[in-house]
This record gives C-alpha cells, structure tokens and sequence, in this order.
C-alpha cells in the first residue's frame, strides 16, 4: 500500500497527476476502465479529473456505487459526476455507463432494485470483457464502510454477482446498489481518498490491527493495489 500525504490543495494536484499517468500508461488500443464514487469524496477527485491531460475517448466510467434516486436527485452520485465532471468536460466528455434505477417499476411486494443490480452486473461482464475494472476511486466512511457495503451487512456475503441490490442500508437513503466486495477486490489499482480528521481513527484502526471487521479493513489486506491519498499524517503500525 501507498499513501499520499499533502495539503488539501497540493493533494488535488497530485490526484490529476496521478491520473495523468494512469490513463497515459501504454497498453495498447484497449479502453481503460475507472469506477467512480460519490459523496463528499467526489468533491475532492472529480475536479482534479476535470484538469487531467488526458484523452477521455479512451477512458470509460462506472460507477462504484448508486443511490437509488433519479440522476437529478442531490443525492444521486451520477448527478455529482455530471455537474462537476462529464458538463465541463462536454464533447471530450468519457462514455459513462450509470447505475440506472427507476422507482417507478416498483410493484407491491417487488423491488425494481434487484433487476437494476442485474442489468449492471451484465454491462460489467460485457464492457470488462469478463475481467475487472482498471482502477476505481473510492472514498469511505467513518464507520469503515466502503462503496454501498456497510460493517456486518448482508451485501458483504455476497461472492458470486459483481452488483448488489442494498434495500436497507443502515444510513440514509436506504436503498442503493453497489458493487460486491470480491468484484472490488478483483480491481487492478484502488485510490482511497481521506480527506479531514473525521476519517482518520477508522483508518488507523484499518491500517494497524490484525482483525477484519470493516470494510474498509478487508480492501486494505485483500486488494491487490491500494493508494491513500489524505491530507492527514498517518502513523503506520
């Protein structure tokens, strides 16, 4: 794992730059894939994508997680990602594949949230050819969850399906897609960005003990390459 340590506006720089090299990195013809998330996270990276010299026709977005809202919905964090990236961007703008939800396919006794999760899970498989996504920048939260997958959750037993749908997610709104933790895992390169001290006890905690309670905990000692990228000092055990 690596981190990087810099003030807030010296850690957006080094978020384009890094970006810069990730998408100028030569592999061939093939499309690069980055997943995205939302919150207050985004705030951070999406406007240090939005200076990023690169060529976005050879970069595709996906979406780490969604909450089960319109696009236009203030909580929607596609709709983050269309104000503060994709609009600027224009006709240079990424193909972007959304987690698209529809409230209004919701039946008595049927939610709509499962077949959105499925529709997901096989635009994955076909855009990823199969495979795993390039690079995805996540944040996470005070509570060491990470995407839509929340500390002792039921979304987290999850190994088979690269999507799930999380109808009762313990922090408003409740209803959310997300991708699984093993397809999370599967990622070639993962950037965690913490920003402000509200998030550093989880992940000292994450970095320094042996248990695995939290997601958070999990992608630290599964995944395959992690960079931390906050503003805060972290004393590494």
């Amino acid at each position: 794992m690596e981190l990087v340590v810099a003030r807030i506006d010296e850690l957006r720089s080094r978020l384009t730059e890094s970006f810069e090299a990730w998408a100028h990195t030569d592999v061939g013809p093939a499309q690069r894939s980055c997943a995205l998330s939302g919150g207050a996270t985004a705030l951070i990276f999406l406007g240090a994508l939005k200076k990023a010299n690169v060529d976005w026709s050879r970069i595709s977005l996906f979406w780490a997680d969604e909450r089960a809202v319109s696009p236009d919905d203030p909580e929607s964090n596609y709709g983050i990602a269309q104000r503060l990236l994709l609009e600027p961007l224009g006709a240079n703008a990424p193909r972007a594949f959304r987690m698209a939800f529809d409230a209004s396919l919701d039946r008595p006794g049927m939610s709509s949230l499962g077949t959105a999760a499925m529709k997901y899970d096989t635009l994955l498989a076909r855009e990823l050819k199969n495979g795993g996504l390039d690079l995805a920048l996540l944040g996470f939260g005070e509570d060491g969850h990470i995407c839509s997958l929340f500390p002792g959750h039921r979304a987290l037993l999850v190994d088979d399906l690269r999507v799930v749908a999380v109808e009762d997610a313990p922090k408003p709104p409740p209803r959310r897609l997300t991708l699984s933790l093993p397809f999370v895992l599967r990622t070639k390169k993962i950037w965690l960005i913490a920003v402000g001290p509200r998030k550093l006890p989880v992940l000292h905690a994450a970095l320094s003990r042996t248990q695995r309670t939290t997601p958070l905990d999990l992608l630290l000692h599964q995944a395959k390459d992690v960079t931390v990228f906050t503003d805060q000092v972290i004393r590494r055990a």
